[in-house]
């Protein structure tokens, strides 16, 4: 029997408790799906299949529309969240949620038993009984709702269902759209393509005599640099990533909307993001034309589309926010508190993030623009010096002894290289010693200063107690559970790329924050890794470090 069962009422699971069970069983389900999905394939079955076998096929599109409609329920939920968590983890009622947890992984073998027998065999041995789609669409249900159940009990989403019907209605037909407009889009990407490749001819003409034009092979460019239009080049993609911003933009924001005024965003934001692809293309060819091949194909060809996608999407909503057509009146009140002190432990990261982003697209091997983002980010620290000094700036030796063993970590994990055959040290060999210096100061300053600062302000000063509170300047530093320790690590490692070296220096900087509830802790760790990194970096001439 379930411990928790056995317990009088004054001793049920506590709601951390209840969090992390909640927690273990999201990351229970991700691994299974995740396991089905590489294990199976289900796009093979076709010819001689049976129909329902080739219906098959598209199962991945439900899970994409699933997750898709989960994300926007979220999203339409997300003020009433804290009270439906509320809800939930301190609800009194008995769960027998160990029971459903064991009837989930039995429902689970029979859907893994029943997908192999219908996946995992040559076309023309498909079962052709239609019990067998019928098992495996049962079967699936099962597993889902089962874990639903050993989620929270199932008074909990009748509750949620009845409540929130309108948001879960409107979640599915979101979650339907993404997937239609993906299909769509990849559907009418040649046309697409065709009507990109006449803008960025005629843009061409406009400086070079010599455009070279081929509509059936999908290319255009000059004499010397040509560029192939492929279909996430054609611009549907950066259409649609500019129309879901905007989306989730109108949703959150439509109390302080005109509508259907603020609708006309949605085509002008599509028509902006094609243009702004059309000039990232021209742009493209132009550089590796008349200034570096080397960079075009580099850098900038992989930058310049996130650099169009920032300044299109955040560039209308900037101007969304002084049109009165789309804004309505007093629709701007003052920011609480907590907010602009949010937005202090942030803009660091950000015009960071935005700098690194910029030079990147004119780097080719080296970015020599990085003292760029040494003195943009460090204005941006000295314009909100302001509000650190709530933050008490002491230290303490525990915070370097866990900033050395971050890099050991690192080290460890870091894969074995050719340190002296890396891009970057074949981009620093031909340059004047002088400028090499120069650049080599810049890059241990911004590692080892800068770098640090901003990026603990932005994950161990707000990331890791937003996620406990909304006010998340009433949670004490330090005091964090684990798992938003985790969840933020996690965050912190995907950013760097080294996403396992990066989530375990992200709980490294978080322990040290836990030690003595001192932001600075975590700053001084880090510093101290990065510092130990770059020593080692000009000591053994390991330059794959620093890429």
């Amino acid at each position: 029997m379930n411990t928790e069962m056995t317990h009088p009422l004054g001793r049920l699971p506590t709601p951390p408790a209840r969090a992390r069970r909640g927690l273990w069983l999201l990351v229970l389900l991700g691994m299974e799906l995740l396991a089905l999905t590489l294990r199976f394939d289900a796009q093979g079955l076709t010819g001689a299949a049976p129909w329902w076998a080739v219906a098959l096929g598209y199962a991945p599109a439900g899970l994409q529309i699933g997750l898709a409609s989960v994300g926007a329920f979220l999203v339409m939920v997300g003020r009433r969240l804290p009270t439906l968590r509320r809800t939930l983890l301190t609800s009194t009622r008995p769960h027998h949620w160990g029971v459903w947890l064991a009837g989930h992984g039995v429902a689970c073998g029979i859907f893994t038993l029943v997908t192999a027998a219908v996946l995992d065999v040559e076309t023309a041995a498909v079962p052709p009984s239609l019990l067998w789609p019928v098992a495996w669409v049962l079967s699936g249900a099962t597993v889902l709702l089962l874990w639903l159940y050993a989620l929270a009990p199932a008074s909990f989403w009748w509750h949620l269902v009845r409540q929130e019907y309108a948001a879960v209605l409107g979640a599915g037909l979101v979650g339907v759209g993404v997937w239609g407009s993906g299909q769509i889009g990849q559907a009418l990407w040649a046309p697409l393509a065709e009507a990109t490749l006449g803008v960025v001819r005629a843009l061409l003409g406009l400086v070079y005599t010599n455009v070279r034009y081929d509509l059936a092979d999908q290319v255009v460019g000059t004499a010397t640099f040509q560029v192939a239009i492929a279909p996430a080049c054609s611009g549907y993609e950066g259409v649609g990533c500019v129309t879901l911003l905007l989306t989730l933009y109108l949703w959150v924001f439509r109390p302080h909307l005109r509508f259907p005024q603020a609708l006309l965003l949605l085509p002008v934001g599509a028509v902006a993001a094609w243009m702004a692809n059309a000039l990232r293309l021209t742009a493209l060819i132009a550089l590796g034309t008349s200034v570096s091949p080397a960079v075009a194909q580099g850098g900038f060809h992989s930058q310049a589309g996130w650099i169009a996608f920032l300044l299109v999407g955040l560039g209308l909503i900037a101007m969304t926010q002084r049109c009165s057509l789309v804004t309505a009146p007093h629709s701007s009140p003052a920011l609480p508190a907590h907010a602009q002190y949010a937005t202090a432990l942030l803009m660091p990261l950000v015009v960071l993030m935005a700098t690194m982003v910029l030079t990147s697209a004119f780097a080719s091997g080296v970015d020599w623009l990085y003292p760029l983002r040494v003195v943009t980010t460090s204005l941006a620290l000295w314009s909100c010096r302001q509000a650190y000094r709530r933050l008490a700036w002491t230290w303490s030796w525990h915070a370097i002894v866990w900033g050395m063993a971050v890099w050991g970590v690192w080290m460890v994990l870091e894969p074995a290289a050719h340190h002296r055959a890396t891009v970057l040290a074949d981009g620093l060999a031909p340059r004047p010693t002088g400028l090499t210096e120069i650049w080599v100061g810049f890059r241990v300053l911004g590692s080892v200063l800068i770098v640090p600062v901003a990026e603990e302000l932005a994950f161990r000063g707000y990331v890791i107690h937003k996620l406990v509170a909304q006010d998340f300047t009433a949670v004490r530093p330090g005091q964090c559970p684990w798992w938003s320790c985790l969840i933020s690590s996690v965050l912190f490692g995907v950013l760097h790329g080294r996403w396992l070296a990066g989530t375990l220096a992200g709980i490294g900087y978080a322990l040290a924050l836990r030690q003595r509830g001192q932001l600075a802790d975590a700053v001084v760790a880090h510093m101290s890794t990065n510092a130990f990194l770059a020593a080692y970096v000009l000591s053994q001439h390991a330059w794959s470090l620093w890429m």
